[in-house]
């Protein structure tokens, strides 16, 4: 659960800010900047594959692989080691403590709901918000950093995105497009990885099949100009888990002020007035063994969100 941010993809992404003559926020990863500044590409294409965790190459993958054989170093993500705040600490440089994206879902007050940041919707009321996120908790990202130094730049996401592509073959080919063109800088996302762990399991058979492929469509961008340098990283792993339901425990449920947010994995609780001892009684009465119950104040001391 404790992020070692000095080994992280914050680093990662400080050394592309810094090879761009961006302003940086952590320190920069040695070896991406020794590389970037030794080869100084005309091209370079940042590619995030949504949970492909070192540790699931290893299990799905073979020493000859090409992702095992070109692997360089395994690094952390953030915390909470999820997407939303993951991909947005690799595209600002900072970590969900300063960019305040911390999960799949967050309470606003001046809503009064908690609200899905990357579909502006509510979790529990499905209320549409669109435009509320981007007004409330502005974010500034290293396109629109680019944008203002005059650096040309790009992104390739999935199907419903801008430049959207239909699979792993499609996303390497407009890589080998976008080649051609006049673009510094551009950053790719696949999600489909991820959302077939979750279906599926981690073990399954369907997610072994996938990442093969993806490690065989990627290796065809070692055909990429020497001018095209290629990084490829994952913004978390997965493991295989049980679910908890919260509304199986009413002693739990009858302290909440409102229903919880942030993620299953990292869940914000909001305790009614004066049912705080209650609630971390009940809490640590069921899950004790397994959960760590923090307050607000204790997790930022620690540094869990960010440094």
């Amino acid at each position: 659960m404790l992020v070692k941010y000095n080994n992280s993809i914050l680093n990662l992404a400080n050394s592309i800010r810094e090879y761009y003559g961006l302003d940086t926020y952590y320190d920069t990863d040695k070896d991406v900047s020794e590389w970037l500044n030794t080869n100084k590409f005309k091209h370079l294409f940042l590619i995030l594959i949504d949970g492909m965790g070192s540790r699931i190459l290893d299990e799905k993958l073979d020493r000859h692989s090409f992702l095992i054989k070109n692997r360089i170093k395994e690094v952390a993500t953030v915390y909470p080691t999820t997407t939303t705040a993951a991909t947005t600490s690799i595209l600002t440089g900072k970590s969900p403590k300063e960019n305040a994206y911390l999960g799949w879902s967050q309470y606003f007050k001046e809503a009064d709901d908690q609200i899905i940041l990357f579909r502006e919707q509510g979790l529990y009321s499905k209320k549409d918000y669109q435009g509320f996120i981007n007004e409330v908790l502005p974010c500034k990202k290293i396109f629109d950093d680019l944008d203002e130094k005059g650096i040309s730049n790009d992104s390739i996401w999935p199907i419903w995105g801008h430049n959207g592509v239909d699979g792993i073959e499609e996303l390497v080919d407009k890589i080998f497009d976008f080649s051609k063109k006049d673009i510094s800088f551009c950053y790719a996302y696949y999600d489909a990885l991820d959302t077939l762990e979750h279906l599926e399991g981690v073990k399954s058979d369907k997610v072994t099949m996938l990442i093969k492929q993806i490690d065989q469509q990627l290796s065809r961008l070692s055909k990429l100009d020497d001018d095209c340098g290629v990084i490829v990283v994952a913004d978390h792993g997965q493991i295989d888990c049980v679910n908890v339901d919260l509304e199986d425990y009413p002693d739990i449920m009858e302290c909440l002020k409102v229903l919880p947010s942030i993620e299953p994995r990292c869940m914000a609780f909001s305790i009614k007035d004066g049912m705080h001892e209650r609630f971390e009684k009940a809490f640590r009465k069921h899950f004790n063994e397994t959960f760590a119950l923090l307050t607000k104040q204790e997790a930022i001391h620690m540094n869990l969100f960010g440094l």
